[in-house]
Formats: C-alpha cells, structure tokens, sequence
C-alpha cells in the first residue's frame, strides 16, 4: 500500500493486546485512480475528405473528435446498405454494415455532433420518398383494381349456372393469380430508424430489402435488445444475422412468411456509461456472451463538458455540409438502391498485411497476453477493421472495385484506438474495475475543491457525503456506506490516512466520535496529475 508512514504502538485493552496504528506526518507517492487517458481519435487516418467534416463537426459543437467519426462511420455504411461484400482473400469475405457505440454523458452535446451526419441521410431519405411516391400510389391503385376484379369473379362464379361454372372459376383463379403476381405494396423508402424494437425490426427490414440502420444519440437500441425496458431475456437474431449479411424468414401476421435475400443493420450509438453498467448487473447475461456486444467498434473520449469556448464554435462551412450530402447521396444511388451486390476486393499487398495483422493479434489474444480477457471482441477485430477499411475507400470513391495497401494501412492504423476504447467499455459492462474507482474519484474531486483554509484539514464521512451528495453512483447511490468504501479505496491507494483517534478518559462512557481522514498534500498539486499523462495500451490492462 502506497501512501503515508506509520508508526505503530501495542496497547493493553483489558486482557487482549491490540494495535494501534498513528500517521508518522511522512507521505509516499500515492497510487493514481484517474481513469487512463485514452488516446483521441487519430481522424487523420479517416482520409482527407471525410477528416475535414469530422475536424469541422468538431469546431463547431466542440466535442471531442471520436464522437462525429463515430457517427460518421455508422453514416457511411447506412448509405452503402449492405449492398457490398469486403473479399479479403479467397473464403473469407465480409459484410458492410458496422456497428459504432460512443460513451458520452450526459450534456456532452451528443445530439448536435450526431446531427449533421443524420440531418443529410435524412435530407436524402426525403428525397427518395418523393421519388419513390408516384410508383407507389400506382402500386396501390393496380392492387385495388385486382383486388375489385377477383372479387366480381367470385361472385360471378358463384351465381353461374352449371353449364358456365367452370368458365366462371377458371376466370376467379386467373384473377387470383394477376393480384398474387402484382406482391404487395413497396414501402416508403426509409435509411434510419430510431426508436424500434427487436420484435418489429424483421418486418420493417424486410419493407427495405433488408436494409436498416440505427443513428440514435441515446442508448434505447441497447436497451431493447438487452430487455432493460421490460426486465425480459435478450433478443439480439435478428441483429446478428444482419451484421453478417444473412438471408432469413420474416413471419408476416396474417400472412404468408417471406423471405429476405439477405438483412443488413447498421448501428451508431451515443451512449452513457450506466446503459453500459446495467447491462453488466443483468441476470440474463446472454447479451454480453453471444457476440452482440463483441460486434461493436467502441469509444470512451475525454469530455468536454466544462471546457468548451461558446465564443470560439466556428460554424461548418456550407461547402464542407454540401460535400458530405453529396458523397453519401452518390452512395445512396449507386449501391442502396441497387439490387445487386458489389464485391470489392483486398489487392494481393492489402491481403498482404492483413495476413500480418492477424499474426501479431495471435500472441496477445493467447492466454497470458494483453487481449486473453477480451478475446471474444479481439477475435473479430480483423474483420471489423476490413469493414471500416471498405467503407473509407467506398466514400472517396463510391465506383471503387478493390481497397488498396495504403488504404488498409490508415485502416489497422485505427486499431490501437478501438484496442484501447474497448477495453474500457467492455470493463464496464464485466467486472467493471473503472466503474468501482468512480465513488473515490469523486471523493478526491471533492476534496480539491474545497475551500483554501479547509485544504489539508481532515474531514469525515459525513463531509464527503455532503460533497458528492446528488453524484451519480449507481443503485445504491451516496449513502454513509457507499461514502466510506469511497475513502477506504482513497487510503489503500495512498491518498489518505486516518487520524488517531483522541485518548478517551479511563471510564467515559458516550458514543465514539466518528473517523476523520488526513488528505494526502498532492492533492492540491496540479503537477501531479496522473490523468494529464499519456498511457500505453499495455498499462491500459490494469485500468
């Protein structure tokens, strides 16, 4: 244990001897419970045309980098509609839907750095409608038609004599048959759909030809499909099939099952970190087993909040807003709208170094290495990194037939980043090691913010409760109990010591006054701060 000194001294209490342990006035270098200082998105690595709406996106809401290249990912490949496969190499292939999930809290401005990505897929989704409603109203007057001639048919066919009867059914069957051959009704087109749940997502995909897409800055897709709403089991087979691209049934209410080609769900999320924790209390954990929450490419940035300039937000240039409409709108008609699949290929080079990737991932997914505890998510990174690779060739180029060395290489790039972001994340929805070290990161911020002449003064539990009285710390909240295994992880890191209690009178009776805790002097030094430090991914281990 880091910290104070201690002197010690044994003291008879009446036939027992115990020990009785004084703070010597001596501090060691206590033990850092800052969260690690992840590293920022590298957006450089996005590729010019889309780094430069990122970077803007951040100028203008300022938030941190990885929340509008986030978004901005889940945007691309909402526009590409699954109507790409990634070839790797021969037998392994990809789809192109990914899922993003960013931890953000609350006020973080989430809504205003997901806007100008979801505002333009909408803007083109509107512009679809339009184009899509003439065919649409036709479709439904040439059903009405078919449906009013069957029906005089049969009724024809019911008051023939018998002499005509077979005449009259054999024109009801072709009657049938026209409306059958007429299928329903295409839907209106839809890119995004926001609050939906895991029943109705089959049916309302396969109104798409098996597109869908989910851009939400709250976390209620997570909450669906983890039955957090209801306290139900998971119900992630949908989403699963559709992250890989699969072909599945879709039961029809009152009607018959049809069957999609193939179904393809793109997901970004803006979440906050206790949607992560409570889908690590579930008692059904089948959601964090399964490979759903696996799937996802996670990021945890530094927040802004209480350090943004109002006067310093520089607005997004027009050109730049006109250029990401564009690019996505020329994604749209060439691969969402159309029925076939393009392949894009790996070059040899490209392949290549995948094959490189994947040999330096062995080692540390093994047991004893640095990913053995994330297995699971590290396992598929590869191909999380090929989809990201896919889709940043696809936005520069939307006609582009193979993803190039150079291009991957900015993809893997991006591995560290999601290496480290994943950690964290998954952590808190598992053992949640960060999420514990949250009551004591308070306590501390509390006691730097004390009133000079209370600084360096001891405090009690009942001080803290009243300073970090209204935190956020989890069903239990902030009780004497929840504040004193706050301070007690503040001692056993160092950066307390309790003070000796008085010497009581030999027979005094009365209650004992309560403990009070010596704060340890580096916490008013602004030099030492641990979370200003940059970490490696290794050290991010023990985070």
């Amino acid at each position: 244990m880091a910290g104070p000194k201690w002197t010690e001294d044994v003291k008879p209490e009446g036939d027992s001897v115990i020990s009785v342990r004084h703070f010597s006035g001596v501090w060691e270098e206590p033990i850092s419970i800052d969260r690690p200082a992840l590293t920022a998105f590298p957006t450089d690595l996005l590729g010019v045309s889309l780094s430069t709406v990122v970077d803007a996106v951040t100028a203008q809401v300022q938030v941190a980098p990885d929340i509008p290249a986030m978004i901005a990912l889940a945007a691309i490949s909402t526009a590409v509609g699954g109507r790409v496969q990634i070839r790797i190499r021969p037998g392994w292939t990809e789809a192109s839907s990914v899922w993003t999930a960013t931890v953000a809290g609350a006020g973080e401005r989430k809504s205003a750095a997901e806007g100008p990505f979801s505002d333009a897929l909408r803007r083109i989704e509107k512009r679809l409608r339009e184009d899509a409603l003439p065919e649409i109203e036709e479709a439904e007057q040439m059903l009405k038609v078919a449906q009013a001639r069957l029906d005089e048919a049969e009724k024809v066919a019911v008051k023939a004599k018998p002499d005509a009867f077979k005449l009259k059914m054999d024109e009801a069957r072709l009657a049938r048959r026209q409306l059958a051959e007429l299928g329903p009704v295409p839907a209106l087109p839809r890119l995004l759909f926001g609050d939906i749940t895991p029943a109705a997502m089959p049916q309302k995909a396969s109104q798409q030809a098996g597109r869908m897409a989910v851009i939400h800055s709250e976390g209620t897709l997570l909450k669906q499909m983890g039955g957090l709403y209801n306290s139900g089991a998971s119900d992630t087979g949908f989403a699963l099939d559709a992250y890989d691209g699969k072909a599945m049934p879709v039961d029809r209410v009152g009607r018959d099952s049809i069957a999609m080609e193939s179904a393809h769900l793109a997901v970004g999320l803006l979440i906050q970190p206790v949607i992560l924790e409570q889908l690590g209390r579930k008692k059904d954990d089948e959601m964090l087993h399964n490979g759903f929450v696996q799937r996802f490419l996670y990021s945890f940035p530094s927040s802004r909040l209480g350090h943004q300039d109002p006067r310093g937000s520089i607005a997004i240039p027009g050109r730049l807003v006109q250029d990401l409409e564009e690019r996505l709108q020329q994604l749209v008609d060439e691969l969402w709208k159309n029925g076939l699949v393009r392949v894009i290929a790996f070059t040899d080079e490209a392949s290549e170094a995948m094959y490189q990737f994947q040999e330096s991932l062995q080692p540390r997914l093994r047991r004893g290495g640095d990913l053995h505890q994330m297995a699971s998510w590290g396992s598929k990174l590869p191909g999380k990194i090929a989809r990201v690779a896919g889709l940043l060739a696809l936005y520069e180029d939307s006609t582009t037939q193979s993803i190039t060395a150079e291009q991957f290489a900015a993809a893997v790039a991006l591995a560290p980043y999601f290496i480290q972001h994943a950690r964290l994340c998954l952590d808190l929805m598992g053992a949640n090691r960060d999420g514990q070290l949250a009551p004591a990161r308070d306590v501390l911020e509390w006691l730097r913010r004390r009133k000079t002449e209370q600084a360096g003064q001891p405090f009690s539990v009942r001080d803290a409760q009243r300073g970090v009285d209204g935190n956020a710390w989890g069903p239990e909240g902030v009780t004497s109990e929840t504040v004193t295994a706050a301070i007690d992880v503040l001692v056993d890191r160092g950066w307390a010591a309790p003070v000796p209690e008085e010497p009581r009178a030999e027979g005094q009776r009365g209650r004992r006054p309560s403990p009070r805790y010596m704060p340890h002097p580096l916490i008013w030094d602004k030099s030492w701060r641990k979370e200003e430090e940059e970490v490696s991914d290794t050290h991010l281990r023990s985070a």
